[in-house]
């Protein structure tokens, strides 16, 4: 249920925050009814409107990779109070009777008795080597399996938790890229899923857990790590088809901005070939609300203002000095 709701979060959240915050910011920056206020069809527009998309999808998929973490339930070592490959046999029988004292039902009451459930097999599983080894890379529900006796049956038996994953990502992503969905990226995307998979291999067959990885998520065994990749992987990829295709336009969207950029010119063209007011404010009311075409129309209005005004003195010394020579005519004739 948590994953569809997590689906269902980055399908209308990131657009919907973006238009929240893009309101917030236009109602902070430019005073009411301002001429100088983006309308939603320019440029600048969608341009402000991209940025703040892809900060929020980005803040976004950091959310989605810290709340995986947070929600993890609480494993053996800590209901135990035990650091990971550290500790002792003796500290191991000491920590158990402290936390076994501590939630004892005769002491608790009702309350505490799961936890002291909890307890009692967290030490059934670390006391035991095997079941510790499974138990480090795959998790609680292996260790219940009964007919695994060896490493080599736990193995096995976890192996069978994590093909579905793959099997399912690799199909949800041969399926988009028939459909034509996601183009962005996909092959990266089928490199990322069988690196993870060749990784995860080498996570829960190794003795011994990666340094990397430990050194990142130091609190975490090796199956919560495995829990927390999954998560990075599905909310990563959700996330680059989303910001992707902005961050690097395609060739059609490259197209459409070199079309929209010849329209423009096209109307600073008629602007100055605008014969009358008329013309020259049905054009000037297309910029209307774009700031930056409007600076644009200010300049090219003040070259044509500043060409008009070089012209008129042109022909007023050219008509000045016709004059002169024609006095000069006079005079000496």
């Amino acid at each position: 249920m948590e994953n569809y709701v997590g689906l269902a979060g980055w399908a209308f959240l990131p657009s919907f925050v973006t238009n929240v915050i893009q309101s917030i910011w236009y109602a902070i920056k430019y005073p009411v009814n301002s001429a100088a206020k983006p309308a939603s069809n320019t440029p600048k527009y969608r341009r402000h409107y991209n940025r703040i998309y892809c900060a929020v999808v980005l803040a976004y998929l950091a959310y989605t990779i810290l709340e995986v973490d947070r929600a993890l339930p609480t494993n053996a070592y800590d209901y135990l109070d035990l650091g990971f490959h550290t500790f002792s046999q003796k500290q191991l029988r000491t920590n158990f009777r402290k936390a076994s004292l501590l939630y004892h039902p005769d002491k608790v009451g009702q309350v505490g008795q799961d936890t002291f459930v909890r307890i009692r097999a967290a030490h059934e599983i670390l006391s035991d080597p095997v079941l510790k080894t499974a138990y480090d890379r795959f998790g609680p529900d292996v260790v219940i399996c009964s007919t695994c006796k060896t490493n080599r049956d736990f193995v096995n038996q976890g192996l069978t938790s994590y093909y579905p994953f793959y099997f399912g990502s690799g199909l949800v992503l041969a399926l988009m890229s028939v459909v034509g969905k996601g183009q962005f990226g996909r092959y990266w995307r089928f490199v990322v899923l069988f690196s993870m998979a060749a990784l995860e291999l080498i996570m829960v067959t190794r003795p011994e857990p990666l340094w990397v990885l430990s050194w990142i998520m130091p609190n975490r065994v090796t199956f919560e790590q495995v829990i927390i990749l999954h998560q990075i992987f599905v909310s990563s990829f959700i996330a680059i088809s989303q910001i992707g295709p902005i961050l690097v336009p395609s060739k059609e969207q490259e197209k459409s901005n070199t079309k929209e950029l010849i329209d423009r010119l096209e109307l600073l063209t008629a602007i100055s070939n605008a014969e009358s007011i008329g013309q020259l404010q049905s054009v000037f009311d297309v910029f209307r609300g774009d700031e930056e075409c409007m600076t644009q129309l200010k300049r090219q209005m003040g070259m044509m203002a500043l060409d008009s005004r070089l012209t008129q003195d042109q022909l007023l010394n050219e008509t000045r000095n016709a004059a002169q020579r024609r006095l000069w005519q006079r005079k000496t004739a």
